[in-house]
């Protein structure tokens, strides 16, 4: 299998790709651009799920960044326990194809609890007042 790496930036076109980004623009120079498109709803949740699977999220699941827990009537916003993502997962289907593929899984939503060779999830605080911060 060839070596892929994919960078997901949130709003990122394009048009936004020059002097600003040397490295971005680098990739794409190079032939590394792909156009993607997305998913409805297009929230972070929903379109890396449909990324992680090539499903669509009537089939993952993943249809918004918040869950409504009907036994409590709380909307819980940016779980991240993979297992809520229904379906085989990119990593899967690469193992099964070749036993030593291996899959860097760096920032993404539900990469808590997955089974992929290396993650690294954010853990952020989400305030009432609408601040994000960084969990220490």
């Amino acid at each position: 299998m060839r070596p892929t790496i994919v960078i997901l930036v949130v709003g990122l076109s394009p048009r936004h790709i020059g002097a600003a980004t040397p490295h971005i623009e680098a990739f794409a120079r190079a032939g590394a651009l792909r156009p993607l498109s997305t998913v409805l709803p297009a929230v972070t949740c929903t379109v890396q799920a449909s990324f992680m699977t090539g499903t669509l999220p009537r089939q993952h699941g993943i249809v918004a960044n918040g869950w409504l827990f009907r036994d409590l009537m709380e909307i819980w916003l940016w779980r991240q326990s993979n297992r809520l993502v229904a379906g085989e997962k990119i990593w899967q289907a690469g193992r099964r194809r070749d036993a030593a593929f291996t899959t860097a899984n760096l920032f993404w939503w539900y990469n808590m609890a997955a089974d992929h060779d290396i993650g690294i999830t954010p853990r952020p605080i989400y305030r009432a007042d609408g601040r994000k911060l960084p969990a220490s």
